[in-house]
């Protein structure tokens, strides 16, 4: 096991620069969660392998654990990042269900953007809101947007060439046309469970809760949306994830090719965490699980991977953004910090493309179906044109 962490530090020397007083912990933690759970060292096999086969994968259970330890550093209600100051990190440490539900309930309260009452059924735009949040210097500021917006994965970098908030709130991510279908809903990790979920039912994964989506989309707010149940993740009538992303990417493509009027993509999951990790708020007085944006920049530690390119990136990210201070606004607590990771994820195909967190495996389902309501109106505040985004029946 030494072995291994002197093999990563000479292989990847950046990573003592990038979040340079976390860097060596997170190898370390690696290190140990690699002994006690099995199911990292698959992970970080898989890996090696599908660089070798030109893959992309998200990982194992061994991995989301670390990243649900140094993602959930606080809120509104808890370390400061609505004050402005700067989180702690929270590498190495967990936090109860009591404390992550303690917080009040968004979606009942309001913040105000221009000095106006912004509600969860108010388009307001991305520009108005960032001005409620944020200075022009912050949003210009790649380590104040890593330290209160984003959360940098240890295995890649980023600089003001990727990571700049003015360009997100410029991007204009209105549909054009509204020939159908539209909207995109797939799962590369089909099999993704809750707490309560019953095995071997896919309306209790992450599938059930792409349902949901799709009946909101369509219902409250008209648009045309195909929902893909394929099992990218199973082979044989097994779990497989190691070349998930690859047969997803075969298939979501040729649907892409035969649906150009396809504009929004969504590859919905459910993240893993420690498993006293509850990852919940409250929305207009029910449970409700936390979402979190997933975005991969197509580089890592040695800069960007050519073989991996996406040329809707910069898209990618500003979609993320601008959903999240929406969220921000309307839903305080309900979005976690974007995460940033290398690979590309299958989100080339279209500008607006995001990979879907809903909760954890500790959330249970109704917690994950009851996410959706608030998901959509964000993304509705998105996409449409005020008069028709705004959640109204």
């Amino acid at each position: 096991m030494l072995l291994w962490i002197l093999v990563s530090l000479f292989l990847s020397p950046a990573s003592l620069t990038v979040n340079r007083e976390e860097a060596l912990p997170r190898l370390l933690m690696k290190a140990a969660e690699s002994i006690v759970d099995p199911g990292f060292t698959m992970d970080y096999e898989a890996q090696m392998m599908a660089k070798e086969e030109n893959l992309e994968i998200t990982g194992g259970l061994g991995a989301d654990s670390i990243r649900g330890q140094m993602l959930e550093n606080g809120d509104s209600s808890g370390n400061g990042k609505e004050t402005g100051e700067a989180p702690e990190s929270t590498a190495g440490e967990t936090e109860s269900s009591e404390e992550t539900t303690s917080e009040s309930q968004a979606g009942n309260n309001s913040v105000t953007a221009g000095g106006e009452i912004v509600s969860p059924s108010e388009a307001v735009s991305a520009q108005v809101l960032a001005e409620n949040f944020y200075s022009k210097e912050q949003l210009n500021d790649v380590q104040y947007l890593l330290d209160h917006v984003f959360c940098l994965d240890p295995t890649c970098t980023v600089g003001g060439d990727i990571l700049n908030g003015e360009t997100f709130l410029n991007k204009d991510l209105k549909l054009t046309g509204t020939d159908a279908p539209q909207v995109l809903i797939y799962h590369t990790h089909s099999q993704e469970e809750y707490a309560d979920s019953t095995p071997g039912d896919p309306s209790m994964t992450v599938q059930g809760v792409g349902d949901e989506l799709a009946r909101i989309l369509t219902e409250k707010y008209g648009l045309s949306v195909l929902h893909n149940t394929t099992h990218f993740d199973m082979m044989e009538g097994e779990l497989e994830r190691s070349r998930a992303y690859s047969y997803a990417k075969q298939e979501i493509s040729q649907i892409l090719e035969e649906n150009p009027t396809i504009q929004v993509v969504i590859d919905l999951h459910r993240d893993g965490v420690p498993d006293d990790l509850h990852l919940a708020t409250e929305v207009n007085g029910k449970s409700t699980a936390k979402i979190m944006f997933f975005n991969g920049l197509s580089q890592d530690l040695d800069g960007p991977i050519e073989r991996l390119p996406n040329p809707y990136r910069e898209d990618n990210l500003a979609f993320s953004f601008q959903m999240y201070l929406q969220a921000k606004a309307a839903y305080p607590g309900f979005c976690r910090d974007i995460y940033l990771k290398g690979y590309r994820y299958n989100l080339h195909f279209r500008p607006r493309s995001v990979l879907l967190e809903v909760g954890a495996q500790t959330n249970t389902y109704e917690e994950a179906v009851n996410a959706m309501e608030p998901f959509a109106d964000i993304l509705t505040k998105v996409i449409l044109p005020a008069e028709t985004g705004n959640g109204e029946d």
